[in-house]
């Protein structure tokens, strides 16, 4: 349209089209071709709909002819009532759910097609849309990614749906509740499943060919053996069955696991409050390492240690009763705090208050005498923590052992202290009386040696012979031998072993050195008898040498 004659003329823009005959041609050139298509399109739409019209009719045809012919079979039966029908053909499922017939083949699932009769039943392909056929297909995504397909693809540009997927693989994906249980329960039921198998094929090998219905689809040409003789029906209600009465109940119940749950039928005397724990077993690993041990603590730090432990012990107490967790204990009152403690009270009625006064310092003194007294030890406790303090060895080496040599036979009083006391002392050993020397075994606690070798040193008077037995004897020559029988028990040796060798103590006497050996051999023991022989050689001469010395004097 032209402008106005008072608006300004406005300026042309590249993009405006040209005016004149050149737009007139083009606009002109759409038209014609656009009216081109619509009739191409609407002569397409006819020639689809009279060929779809003329296949209605064709298939309508033929299902009038084969409904005449159904009919005529039909009547030529009825015709003929004594003519057998055919048995229709015996069709299972297997464990896989196929199709298998008398024979035991598999029937495939697309033979029913070529068994068709109707003309309805044998089309195999869906009907195609004619509108359709020869145009160009839809490019897909793939198609669209793919550059060396599309020449309009550019690589610049995301594929659309590939962020997503990304982005879903990226994701948490949570596993929902009862799948590995699900899984677990699926995968025992096939163990199980296959067991059974397992043993119906090795009880029953020879019955495959007279069953039809058997799970060949489980059978392994490679064992050597038959198929199983069961059916998938009769496997699953063997798996799902549940017993009456479970195995763990069976022992409280009166019926066992054939009276089954009853009300009456428990027994209750079996149900007790108590709790069966299994015995624990100790891993099969080796032990750790003990642990360091700990430094002994003079008197000293123990004695800090005391203090500290009864601080904290009374602070945590203090701590309790200000809370309010416990009672305060009662005032301790005394004849000597009376009138501090007790002012109103006493200055009221101070007789009174003084009896009362008594009486709480003696309940006090009563109740001290009786921790006291449950305290004291029994005399079997006494007995015992006196016996282990005697076998007690806080070194753990082993069992010491000590070696005393005796020159003279003692008399019958120094044999009985000798004795007694080391059964006393829970000492273990041996004397042997012999006529070279005599020798004294013992084996116990270091406590226990202490107190026998203070008894063998020092208490026994080895000098006191009492009356000579020789009435000729001089008095000097009584002395002499006092003298010299002051050193008569020596110790020979002293040192641990592994284990002891003796049960308990004895005195035995030996005729002979031989026998003494002999004796101690019988223990494992011998060399200490040689011990005792050569260490002592230089001892206190016999009675004989001396006589001979006078001889020779004379």
């Amino acid at each position: 349209p032209e402008p106005a004659a008072d608006e300004p003329p406005r300026k042309r823009s590249r993009w405006d089209s040209t005016p004149g005959e050149g737009g007139a041609v083009a606009n002109g050139a759409a038209a014609a071709a656009m009216s081109q298509g619509l009739a191409a399109a609407k002569l397409a739409a006819q020639e689809a709909l009279s060929k779809a019209q003329a296949d209605v009719q064709t298939q309508a045809l033929r299902a009038a002819q084969m409904q005449h012919a159904v009919q005529v079979g039909l009547s030529s039966l009825a015709a003929k009532p004594d003519a057998a029908a055919p048995k229709p053909s015996l069709v299972t499922l297997d464990a896989s759910g196929r199709l298998i017939d008398e024979r035991g083949k598999e029937i495939k699932a697309g033979g029913a097609g070529s068994n068709a009769t109707l003309r309805i039943n044998q089309t195999t392909s869906a009907p195609k849309n004619p509108l359709l056929e020869g145009s160009a297909a839809v490019p897909d995504i793939a198609s669209k990614a793919d550059g060396s397909r599309n020449p309009y693809f550019d690589p610049r540009m995301a594929v659309p749906g590939a962020g997503r997927d990304a982005r879903k693989k990226r994701a948490l994906n949570f596993v929902a509740e009862g799948t590995f249980s699900r899984k677990a329960d699926e995968m025992r039921a096939k163990v199980a499943v296959e067991q059974m198998l397992r043993d119906s094929r090795t009880k029953q090998p020879g019955r495959l060919a007279a069953q039809p219905l058997l799970l060949q689809s489980e059978a392994r040409p490679s064992d050597g053996l038959a198929a199983p003789v069961m059916s998938a029906a009769t496997l699953k209600l063997e798996l799902q069955k549940v017993p009456a009465v479970e195995w763990w109940d069976a022992a409280l119940l009166r019926g066992g696991a054939a009276g089954g749950y009853a009300e009456d039928g428990v027994l209750l005397e079996h149900i007790t409050h108590y709790v069966e724990h299994p015995v624990p077993v100790d891993p099969p690993a080796e032990p750790p390492p003990p642990p360091p041990m700990p430094l002994p603590l003079t008197k000293k730090e123990r004695k800090k240690l005391r203090t500290q432990r009864r601080l904290a012990a009374e602070k945590e107490k203090q701590d309790q009763i200000r809370c309010g967790l416990m009672a305060p204990p009662p005032p301790k009152i005394k004849i000597s705090n009376l009138m501090q403690a007790m002012k109103n009270e006493a200055v009221a009625d101070p007789s009174a208050l003084e009896a009362k006064v008594r009486a709480e310092m003696a309940q006090r003194v009563k109740n001290h005498e009786e921790r006291n007294l449950a305290r004291k030890l029994t005399p079997a406790q006494r007995r015992e923590k006196k016996r282990r303090k005697m076998l007690n060895d806080p070194s753990g080496g082993g069992t010491p052992v000590t070696l005393y040599r005796i020159h003279t036979v003692p008399n019958k009083q120094k044999l009985y202290k000798i004795d007694i006391n080391a059964q006393q002392n829970h000492l273990t050993g041996l004397m042997l009386l012999a006529d070279e020397c005599n020798l004294v075994v013992v084996e116990g606690g270091p406590k226990a040696q202490r107190r026998y070798r203070k008894l063998l040193l020092h208490r026994i008077d080895w000098t006191d012979f009492g009356a000579a037995d020789d009435e000729d004897d001089e008095d000097d020559e009584e002395e002499a031998r006092r003298r010299a029988q002051s050193e008569v028990c020596q110790v020979v040796w002293e040192g641990l072993v592994v284990k002891p060798q003796f049960k308990n103590f004895r005195v035995e006497a030996a005729r002979s050195s031989e026998g003494a050996r002999k004796m101690l051999a019988e223990r494992g023991c011998a060399h200490y008898w040689d011990m005792a022989r050569t260490n002592g050689a230089e001892g206190v001469p016999d009675e004989d040498e001396d006589e001979d010395e006078d001889e020779d004097e004379d």
